[in-house]
């Protein structure tokens, strides 16, 4: 979906800025640029968002560049980012966005859910504005964060939703040490037992992952569990670029399943939503009005996700963010 062209200059001055913040937080003004302007966000309303968020972030090295011929070489390493972000710009230039996508997102996909979705999240919001900057931005901090969970390759005849319920029964208080999301999701993978617990349901689809996602949101109310939402979308527009999309879901139903578990786990209470529809017209200039960077992302995610799968629940959390 095409942005603006105000969308477009916007993120051009904000790509002068780091992929993350303070203590390893996540810098959203990209994601929430493109959110807002594909949900019809004024000219206003999108320098609003911009000025309100540049003054915490802080701006990104440019240099000194180093010739990379192994990008898994760049990984975890702060001095090498302005050599990977050339190398994704060069990759793309020279491949083109879908050849460059299919050869450099595949090593990353282990690391799915490192940074709570945020690289799978911004390079999925790259390729849905079109915007090359932001798809090499995305995989350069993909790149940067990557850190892999370990978990058992076992299947299970457990549909998704009951593997949810299944870890809840196994492992139900997990004693997680003060830190971001990715350091209590890291957590659960040091519990007794975990190693050898299925969580793999022999049938998976992208459809039960996103079905699983908003039901353990919307139960919840969980902080965690509403990047499970939001990355179920990123998901969705990366899978056309990776050769083997199973592999891409498991990765990623994986790092849901470590998420649950890192909230508690919470009790997943009731996955209805006894609230009548709001018209998405009010439901997106709510989100457009709104300074709460995450529930911009996550309307923008609900309305996605409903017009493609036609889920009303999508419709009914969505009304409810801003009350």
């Amino acid at each position: 979906m095409a942005i603006t062209r105000y969308c477009a200059e916007l993120l051009e001055s904000a790509s002068r800025f780091h992929v993350h913040y303070g203590d390893r937080l996540a810098n959203h003004l990209p994601m929430v640029l493109i959110a807002l302007d594909q949900m019809g966000a004024t000219r206003a309303q999108l320098q609003y968002a911009f000025d309100r968020s540049t003054p915490h972030l802080k701006l990104r090295p440019a240099s000194p560049l180093k010739p990379i011929t192994d990008i898994a070489a760049c990984r975890r390493s702060e001095e090498l980012f302005p050599s990977a972000l050339r190398y994704y710009e060069q990759q793309l230039k020279q491949h083109g966005v879908q050849e460059c996508l299919r050869r450099e997102i595949p090593p990353l996909l282990p690391s799915i859910a490192t940074a709570a979705f945020h690289g799978l999240i911004r390079t999925a919001y790259g390729i849905d504005a079109g915007h090359l900057q932001e798809i090499a931005m995305g995989l350069a901090y993909w790149n940067l964060e990557y850190y892999t969970l370990e978990s058992s390759n076992e299947h299970t005849d457990l549909s998704a939703a009951e593997v949810i319920e299944d870890v809840r029964r196994r492992f139900p208080r997990i004693e997680v040490a003060p830190g971001n999301i990715s350091d209590h999701m890291h957590a659960v993978t040091g519990q007794d037992g975990w190693a050898d617990t299925p969580i793999q349901p022999s049938q998976l689809s992208l459809q039960d992952i996103a079905r699983t996602a908003l039901d353990a949101y919307c139960g919840t109310r969980d902080f965690t569990l509403l990047h499970g939402v939001t990355g179920c979308h990123a998901l969705r527009l990366i899978l056309p670029f990776c050769p083997d999309p199973e592999a891409a879901m498991r990765y990623f139903w994986e790092g849901l399943v470590i998420a649950y578990l890192s909230t508690g786990p919470k009790e997943i209470i009731g996955k209805t939503l006894e609230v009548d529809n709001g018209s998405w017209k009010e439901i997106k200039a709510l989100a457009c009005q709104s300074d709460d960077d995450h529930l911009i992302k996550l309307s923008y995610s609900c309305e996605q996700e409903f017009l493609y799968y036609g889920v009303e629940k999508y419709t009914r959390m969505a009304s409810t963010l801003f009350n």
